[in-house]
């Protein structure tokens, strides 16, 4: 098929292989009846068909209990560690805050 032809199409359906078997095309208004029943017919199909479910069995050992960790002895406040963790991350949304205001000004807004 020509790129003339391929343009030329406005349905935008694709041309038909060899081996490809042509069908009729009906609208609603030729027929509803058969294609409901073809479609009633392929869902009793469908459903007649059983369904395989395999049944519930029981374990063979329980589950072990999960006991909850215990909360540290003594409480000393915040370490260093996580201190420093915050500043960084205050020392972080500062500058980004900073960068966003330098930007909007440079912008003119």
């Amino acid at each position: 098929m020509s790129e003339q032809e391929t343009q030329g199409r406005v349905d935008g359906a694709a041309p038909p292989h060899e081996e490809q078997v042509p069908q009729a095309v009906t609208t609603p208004a030729e027929g509803d009846a058969p294609l409901s029943a073809t479609v009633q017919t392929q869902t009793q199909e469908a459903l007649s068909e059983p369904v395989h479910v395999l049944p519930a069995t029981k374990p063979d050992a329980p589950a072990p209990v999960q006991h909850p960790v215990a909360p540290p002895a003594r409480d000393d406040g915040m370490s260093f560690k996580e201190f420093s963790q915050m500043a960084g991350a205050l020392a972080f949304v500062l500058c980004f805050v900073a960068l966003g205001l330098h930007a909007i000004y440079y912008a003119g807004y």
